[in-house]
């Protein structure tokens, strides 16, 4: 299908003020695993001064959930003002949707005399860091929560977007910020007019993606620039983002970094891999508008795969759909159709290859994409 964004989940912002409590004599609380399957990302957060826990501090992402209180015996003191983040772990996706929405705070305060502190179990590094820079906090300010911690206050802002349902004026500022920040720097990086941000040198899609050097090719052709996004830093990619007169990209989280541009007439094209949907580009692709056109470039021949949007594995293809959007948009096609039908059975036979070992690979992923807090409670971490 060749489609526009229509917001079919019926999203929304949400005009209501976002809430900010401050705590004297709080205490911040690490993550610490639950027997009950809720909160999926485990206890923890801020209490008052009588232990009671704070209810603004708990984060509710629909799908994904995480506080509440515990007991505990020991406990450190910092003579410091305390910002509370939430959980942190290395995950761009998750991170953008799931972790920085208290940020919003930093975005329209000045902290740099205090404490920024966040629960997991990694430290924050290269980008994600690069992100919290942008914002103006120090990485010295950055202080990762591993035993209860009373500080003479903490500041709670209240998380700025519900995933999947609505945002903020207060989450947008976040994105906003940045945006400001990169343009004021005045970057030397050319960037192209066209771009397309592959993922053929990302590791992680080695294994769960077949296909995608056919849509590099026929974009390639089109005068497109391939740019690996892991290889930038942020600031660059936000540039890219601000700066291009195109951008292409596979569904997933690449598209999501839309939240940084303020160019309303940026021509996106994001490529679907898979039926399954994303509901959390099309916040946003709300938040941030601009001239997108969503096209399926998938085919899923064997039932039950991929398993899921994050896990794969995907089959990419030249498909009827995009040779009849090439037609739209008077793009060259490189492949005739007896060229294509070679690609698809060659991927097809690679797709077939993944799927015996997937088992292994999911396995794996999930692992990745649990907290080693989690992991070590169930007794498989060290």
């Amino acid at each position: 299908m060749i489609s526009k964004f229509t917001n079919p989940h019926n999203m929304y912002r949400k005009e209501d003020a976002m809430r900010v409590e401050n705590v004297p004599n709080g205490i911040v609380l690490p993550q610490r695993a639950c027997e009950e399957e809720k909160p999926m990302w485990g206890l923890g957060g801020v209490c008052d001064g009588n232990n009671k826990f704070v209810e603004l501090s708990y984060y509710d992402g629909n799908w994904a959930t995480h506080g509440g209180v515990y007991t505990w015996e020991e406990e450190d003191y910092c003579e410091d003002t305390a910002i509370y983040l939430g959980v942190f772990f290395k995950h761009w996706g998750h991170f953008l949707i799931d972790l920085v929405g208290r940020a919003w705070y930093l975005a329209r305060h000045d902290s740099s005399k205090a404490k920024i502190v966040y629960l997991g179990d990694e430290e924050i590094p290269g980008n994600f860091l690069e992100f919290f820079e942008l914002l103006g906090i120090r990485k010295d300010q950055l202080l990762r929560i591993q035993k209860p911690t009373r500080f003479k206050d903490v500041i709670v802002p209240e998380y700025s977007a519900s995933s999947c349902v609505w945002y903020t004026e207060e989450y947008l500022s976040i994105f906003s910020a940045i945006a400001e920040k990169v343009k004021a720097e005045e970057l030397d990086f050319a960037v192209p007019e066209k771009v397309y941000f592959t993922r053929l040198g990302f590791g992680k899609a080695k294994q769960s993606e077949v296909g995608e050097e056919y849509l590099a090719a026929w974009l390639s052709a089109n005068g497109y620039t391939l740019v690996s996004p892991e290889k930038l830093s942020l600031r660059q990619q936000v540039h890219i983002w601000n700066q291009a007169k195109s951008i292409a990209c596979l569904d997933g989280t690449i598209p999501l970094n839309v939240n940084f541009s303020n160019n309303k007439d940026l021509q996106l094209l994001v490529m679907h891999k898979t039926s399954l949907e994303h509901q959390n580009l099309e916040m946003s692709l709300l938040m941030r508008p601009c001239n997108v056109t969503l096209l399926d470039a998938y085919w899923e021949p064997f039932d039950g795969y991929p398993k899921s949007i994050g896990a794969g594995p995907f089959l990419l293809c030249v498909s009827d759909d995009v040779v009849e959007y090439s037609k739209q948009a008077d793009l060259v096609m490189p492949f005739t159709e007896k060229d294509r039908k070679k690609q698809r059975k060659k991927s097809r036979r690679k797709l077939k290859r993944i799927i015996v070992n997937f088992k292994g690979r999911l396995r794996a992923f999930l692992s990745k994409m649990t907290p080693s807090f989690i992991k070590k409670a169930l007794g498989r971490g060290k």
